[in-house]
């Protein structure tokens, strides 16, 4: 079974900061896969979306997996809101949430095998959290401060 932890982080303030989000994949114990990502900055940018994100990420990874690899996997998150809306035990009301919501449930059919949401307290999510944060450099926060802008967007779309 895989073991994912996702997260993501808003700095230096949140809403409206630089958004970055991150998941680890264990199997038997051993980090087998992880991923980190800058996915926006500026308004509009807010931690629930890049968990999403980070959810989202993970799925992606599992479906990119050959079928013989896929195993059933579960999906741990800091986040109740996440976890409880992908557990279609809240509803979604929120405009930017609602289409991230609808592509997990899509990703969930496609994989093909059993996805289990879990919320954990955030002291047993560490590394996925300091993984979100390593991208937060002096760098990363000149590019934001001087492009002046507000930009949301895939991570592939990175301006450096």
């Amino acid at each position: 079974m895989y073991m994912i932890h996702g997260d993501a982080s808003c700095e230096p303030f949140h809403p409206d900061g630089i958004l970055a989000w991150a998941f680890i994949v264990k199997l038997k114990g051993k980090i087998v896969h992880q991923d980190v990502h800058i996915s926006g900055w500026g308004k509009g940018c807010t931690v629930n979306i890049g968990e999403y994100q980070a959810v989202l990420g993970a799925l992606m990874w599992l479906c990119s997996l050959p079928l013989s690899e896929r195993k059933p996997a579960v999906i741990h998150s800091d986040s109740q809101l996440i976890v409880n809306q992908c557990k279609g035990i809240y509803g979604c009301k929120a405009d930017n949430l609602i289409p991230l919501l609808d592509l997990v449930k899509r990703a969930k059919k496609r994989y093909r095998k059993t996805i289990f949401f879990k919320w954990i307290p955030r002291e047993q999510n560490g590394e996925a959290d300091a993984l979100s944060r390593s991208l937060y450099t002096e760098e990363a926060l000149a590019v934001m401060k001087k492009h002046h802008m507000d930009i949301l967007f895939d991570g592939d779309d990175l301006p450096w």
